[in-house]
């Protein structure tokens, strides 16, 4: 996919910010910088045959690293052809910098333009840089190509803007629906809102007709702008007192889409930009260890699968119950400690209570066995069969347990690898937990909390 960037410098200055969620533990987004720092590194001992498996996986947390370095924030803007994403954007810079022109489809591949956001007129201090991002039209290009590219952007921007000329058409809300799914804060803009005087934001909220997108939604999210005004005639008074007419075109009224811009980016820009990179980094980590597990697949059943026999060996033919137990016991965790080394990934907290529970529900289960099988199998038939039976018995609830606790192992090291203090999980689900409910982001709590689980 093609892109053209370009920088662009402006200071704006708005009300101090008020994004103020934070954690006990410091700065979110500082937090969010160590943990991807840290994830990276963790990386590093990896085989270079996994490393080139990795390559892109690697390539996009080092870009996520280096968006939080920056305070890079992007806005998307998509919408059908000639439905104005080209003039809203260049009426938000008050210059002409995204092409646009009376033929449909100026914009033919994604392009971004940058400029810094002060906060307090000061940058350096408190800032963000907001990357604008316009898009071509979703119904000019084909097929494939198009659902690529639009879940490309959608799923990397932090803030979506969904452009329409007016009440928004049947298709024009089945390709919101879509953008939707990519679980992105929305604003619907209403460019050419001069060519409908009598339409209001309510009217179009009501024109949704979706529950989920209510859901993201509401009229404060629904701005009426016109970027570019249809030109209106005007009545010329000459000094030698003829009068004639012209045509004069007004100026951009874009001042609601600026202003819910900046509030957006003024009371939780930073918190847009943290959490949106952490969802990344977290399914990233989880592409990665499914890698991972991939290159060990074959090594860690062969593990397991030694660990358990040795220990059903030793059970079968140990006739001591005191003694089975001990063996089962230090198998177990020679088992667990195995598979750490063979998959060399960070251990921490995170489901370890769910490990330990496999653990002591192996070793009652086993000792169960010791205790009443062989009592249970004389009484049934007396000789030397229960002594063979029991020992059975207890082979089988070794070699059972081990391959239990083995598999809860592979899911407390592939599954929780993200959930240690600096995980990007974790960071993420604390800033989930400090939403307000008169955030944007508040309203997007349900599906992003699925998405972690």
């Amino acid at each position: 996919m093609n892109s053209v960037v370009q920088t662009y410098s402006t200071v704006v200055t708005v009300k101090p910010e008020t994004d103020t969620l934070g954690s006990d533990q410091g700065d979110p987004l500082q937090r969010a910088q160590i943990s991807i720092q840290q994830l990276l590194k963790s990386t590093a001992h990896f085989s270079l045959p996994l490393q080139t498996a990795l390559q892109n996986e690697l390539s996009l947390l080092s870009g996520l690293h280096l968006k939080l370095q920056q305070g890079l924030l992007q806005i998307a803007t998509f919408g059908f052809v000639s439905r104005g994403k080209s003039a809203v954007l260049n009426a938000l810079f008050s210059e002409p910098i995204f092409p646009v022109g009376p033929l449909n489809g100026e914009t033919q591949w994604p392009r971004s333009v940058r400029w810094s956001l002060g906060i307090g007129g000061d940058s350096s201090a408190f800032g963000l840089q907001i990357e604008l991002i316009d898009t071509p039209g979703l119904d000019e290009i084909e097929g494939q190509t198009r659902a690529q590219m639009t879940q490309e952007i959608a799923h990397t921007a932090d803030l979506i803007l969904f452009i329409v000329a007016g009440p928004p058409t049947p298709l024009e809300l089945a390709a919101l629906k879509d953008l939707r799914q990519a679980g992105r804060p929305l604003l619907l803009v209403v460019n050419k809102a001069d060519l409908y005087p009598d339409l209001d934001t309510a009217q179009i909220y009501d024109r949704l007709d979706d529950p989920a997108l209510q859901q993201v939604l509401s009229p404060q999210e629904i701005l009426l702008t016109s970027a570019a005004p249809a030109p209106v005639q005007i009545r010329v008074e000459w000094p030698d007192g003829r009068t004639t007419t012209d045509w004069e075109a007004p100026p951009a009224d874009i001042e609601s889409l600026r202003s819910r811009l900046l509030q957006l980016l003024n009371q939780e820009g930073r918190t847009l930009l943290t959490l949106n990179t952490l969802l990344q980094a977290h399914t990233l980590t989880h592409k990665i260890a499914d890698q991972v597990h991939a290159e060990q697949s074959q090594a860690a059943q062969a593990c397991l699968g030694r660990y358990a026999g040795l220990k059903a060996t030793f059970i079968a033919l140990c006739p001591w119950a005191l003694i089975d137990m001990g063996v089962a016991v230090l198998a177990d965790l020679l088992l667990i400690g195995a598979l750490v080394k063979l998959y060399r990934l960070p251990t921490h907290r995170y489901q370890v209570n769910q490990l330990w529970g496999k653990l002591f529900l192996s070793w009652l289960s086993l000792m169960l066995v010791e205790v009443g099988g062989q009592g249970v199998l004389e009484l049934a038939h007396p000789g030397w069969l229960p002594w063979v039976g029991a020992g059975i018995l207890q082979a089988g609830a070794g070699w059972y347990g081990a391959r239990g606790i083995g598999k809860q192992t592979q899911a407390y090291l592939l599954k929780g690898w993200t959930w240690e203090p600096l995980g990007a999980s974790a960071i993420a689900t604390e800033i989930l937990k400090q939403l307000q409910p008169t955030m944007l982001l508040y309203r997007l709590r349900p599906e992003l909390w699925e998405n972690l689980s």
